[in-house]
């Protein structure tokens, strides 16, 4: 179960998941990290994909669609989620470095633009 840890010296809070280091795409090939220009049909990131990810948890869309997207922003829930939507947040644990409490809370993908795959440089200031 995740945790919620906060350190007694800087009294900063950080989530510890160990569960998030289990990946089904720890065995696979290093991805090309060039960037495309264009819409890949495989990324559930880009328009027309949308099918691809969990259920929307928001969006905003847009007045009219820019190069086929008709939104600007979308929320979608988190494949690998660092905290878990259910558990107590009343027990807190006294350690010796730190405090800690259960991980409960939700863990959402914001994506900000339907066109992540460019460059901030090569983005309108709208």
């Amino acid at each position: 179960m995740p945790e919620i840890r906060q350190d007694v010296t800087t009294k900063e809070w950080v989530i510890i998941a160990n569960e998030r280091a289990r990946r089904p795409d720890d065995f696979k090939k290093s991805l090309d990290r060039t960037v495309q220009k264009s819409l890949a049909t495989h990324c559930p990131f880009c328009p027309g994909n949308e099918s691809m990810t969990p259920g929307e948890l928001y969006r905003q869309a847009l007045p009219v669609k820019v190069n086929g997207a008709d939104w600007g922003l979308r929320a979608v829930p988190n494949l690998f989620p660092a905290l878990i939507p259910e558990g107590s947040l009343s027990r807190i644990f006294e350690g010796s470095l730190f405090h800690r409490l259960d991980g409960v809370g939700q863990h959402e993908v914001v994506i900000e633009t339907p066109f992540h795959n460019r460059f901030l440089f090569d983005m309108a200031d709208s």
